[in-house]
């Protein structure tokens, strides 16, 4: 009775194998176990005698193991031929929760590279402005490409070299990502923010990195009298 009970029992481990592999659990069918489960099978039909009970029994299982069998073979064919829908389900789902992840990370990193301006409310009455994040600029900024953007009025090319260095150094100081800020980033942030603050707060808007509260963004001051002389 204990070796048609193992038997029994590998049977039904091999059943839910096949069922992993079909399911996209497994990488491949357990076709190993498989043939360990024929073999043991095969030396139980090589043992002669026995009870009528034991050999009605043997031939139970060998019918149990032999209708699993059809079925196996009808769903490998299934997934050779690219038809199995369970299968293709399960892949598309990967698929689209890879798809999600992939989104989630290049939203993650554009939002850690991202120039964010704040305007001090503390310098000459200037209110705060609304915290936005520079990943919403547009192109693929490299150092070559920002030659050809437009600063904007007051800000000079040396000044605005000399933030973006000091902005990526304190984003590495800070220990965060860097990954796709380019100077050109800056570039085309400067020149969105800075026509706005000029028009509400007057032209002398300098900026400086910031890095209170954990965070490294820039912040906007007005520009003081001894500053604009020198």
């Amino acid at each position: 009775m204990d070796i048609l009970d193992d038997l029994e029992e590998e049977i039904e481990l091999l059943k839910v194998a096949y069922e992993r592999y079909f399911n996209g659990v497994d990488r491949i069918p357990p076709r190993r176990e498989h043939d360990a489960v024929k073999l043991h099978v095969r030396n139980i039909e090589r043992m002669r005698g026995g009870v009528t009970a034991l050999r009605f029994r043997t031939q139970t299982l060998k019918a149990r193991i032999v209708t699993y069998e059809h079925y196996w073979t009808r769903i490998l064919r299934q997934i050779e031929q690219g038809t199995f829908k369970r299968l293709l389900a399960v892949s598309a789902r990967r698929e689209h929760e890879a798809q999600r992840r992939r989104a989630e990370e290049e939203g993650s990193a554009a939002a850690q590279s991202g120039v964010r301006t704040v305007v001090d409310p503390n310098q000459s009455g200037v209110r705060p402005k609304l915290d936005r994040n520079a990943a919403t600029a547009s192109g693929t900024a490299s150092g070559r490409g920002a030659a050809s953007r437009q600063l904007p009025s007051g800000v000079d090319s040396r000044e605005a070299r000399d933030l973006f260095k000091q902005f990526v150094a304190a984003k590495k100081a800070a220990g965060e990502s860097v990954s796709g800020l380019t100077y050109g980033r800056l570039v085309d942030k400067l020149a969105r923010e800075v026509p706005k603050l000029q028009k509400k707060h007057g032209d002398e808007i300098r900026f400086e990195v910031d890095t209170s509260g954990g965070k490294v963004r820039l912040r906007a001051r007005k520009r003081r009298s001894d500053q604009k002389a020198s």
